[in-house]
């Protein structure tokens, strides 16, 4: 018997789903790239913000989106990132693509060990593991002043991007913008990439049956592994970027409480989508920031939204945005 997807019809729902989504990433790309010049400060710095913080919702939706982890541990990667980021400015002087690749590999360095031994369990013994390696370097970092500033954290200057002899200052709110969307479309093109691969494909199978996977011959924890530390490291690229907007880091950004906005945005947005991921935090960020400017308990509205959204939605906007035109997965 033929399979659904492979009648007529349902091809062409399939192709027609896939030509609007390629159309409306267009417009969404178009739009980033046109309309901040005409934007004021302030809302500049606060698209930027959204984009540095959909990264890290795209980092978190790989390993769970495709993987089928949850992890509350994410935060740990992106404030090693930030401080990745600070570090080698603050105290070497190091310039900043030297500065980025420090603070991306600084990141799989502690990617890698911690998801070696977090992927050998599953469930909520996963989530707890996460949680507890999060604590642990949050308090290390606390205690370890000389290095992270504590509390009070550190403050760099503004880096500049070097481009041979040329020399761009992150101080310009448009030029900031523009180097942080440049590094973001080349993430998520990379990953849409990944995802689409074989090894992609495997992340999924363990998704849908970690049990059947293992059985047909993947090597589960391997794959597991490999998509915590992809995502440890583009984690780790979103805090040096939100670092070197910002002009700080905190231990605050280690803490595991700030992947729960990342758990938030995947879920409103939509698992297993990558760019759901970036627009539940665009959606989430600007209500925020509406909201606040004129009620004082915010979050209540806010949570009342996520909750309005989950129940009608549960896979998501752009989850119900595929079912609507037809473009569910085979």
């Amino acid at each position: 018997m033929a399979s659904l997807a492979g009648k007529p019809e349902d091809r062409m729902k399939l192709w027609k789903g896939e030509r609007l989504f390629q159309i409306g990433f267009a417009v969404l790309v178009a739009v980033l790239v046109l309309a901040p010049p005409f934007l004021r400060s302030y809302h500049k710095r606060l698209l930027t913000e959204i984009l540095i913080w959909g990264l890290f919702a795209l980092a978190f939706d790989i390993i769970y989106g495709y993987t089928g982890m949850l992890s509350f541990g994410q935060a740990l990667f992106f404030g090693v990132g930030a401080y990745g980021m600070a570090i080698p400015i603050l105290r070497w002087d190091l310039n900043l693509w030297v500065a980025l690749l420090f603070a991306v590999i600084a990141s799989i360095a502690f990617a890698w060990p911690i998801g070696y031994f977090a992927v050998k369990v599953s469930g909520a013994y996963f989530v707890i593991i996460t949680i507890i390696f999060s604590l642990i370097f949050f308090f290390i970092a606390l205690d370890w002043r000389w290095l992270t500033g504590g509390d009070n954290g550190l403050t760099l200057t503004a880096p500049s991007i070097p481009l041979g002899n040329w020399k761009l200052s992150l101080v310009d709110p448009l030029t900031n913008y523009y180097f942080v969307l440049a590094l973001v479309l080349a993430c998520y093109l990379i990953t849409r990439r990944i995802v689409a691969s074989p090894l992609g494909k495997a992340f999924q199978a363990i998704r849908e049956n970690e049990d059947r996977a293992r059985v047909i011959g993947y090597k589960v924890e391997r794959f597991k592994l490999i998509s915590y530390i992809i995502s440890g490291a583009i984690s780790g690229l979103s805090g040096a970027l939100y670092a070197a907007t910002s002009r700080y880091a905190n231990v605050d950004f280690l803490h595991w409480t700030v992947s729960g906005d990342a758990v938030v945005w995947t879920l409103v947005g939509g698992a297993g989508t990558l760019i759901g991921p970036m627009i539940g935090s665009g959606l989430l960020i600007v209500f925020e920031d509406y909201v606040s400017s004129w009620f004082k308990n915010y979050p209540i509205i806010v949570g009342i939204l996520v909750i309005g959204v989950v129940i009608t939605a549960p896979q998501g906007i752009v989850g119900l945005l595929r079912e609507r035109f037809g473009r569910k997965e085979r």
